[in-house]
């Protein structure tokens, strides 16, 4: 019987994001976070991501390589 994880097909790759978050301002994404196991949170990331249809919405070119900050409102991308 193998132990561990399945071998996974594919290349891995691997992406660091810094994220700034304002209270006050962003305080539902804080409280996911802060929801989520520390070890657990790209995963939680992940699913957030996948669900609601934010990325069939969002286009590279819809992003500014300067910018900082989107200023979009989150319901436009939450159907």
């Amino acid at each position: 019987m193998a132990r561990g994880r399945k071998k996974r097909d594919g290349e891995r790759r691997q992406y660091e994001v810094k994220l700034y978050l304002w209270e006050g301002e962003d305080d539902d994404l804080i409280a996911f976070l802060e929801g989520l196991p520390p070890r657990k949170r790209a995963a939680g990331i992940k699913l957030a991501l996948r669900s609601g249809g934010a990325l069939a919405d969002l286009q590279s070119a819809d992003l500014e390589e300067d910018d900082d900050e989107m200023d979009f409102d989150l319901d436009d991308f939450i159907s």
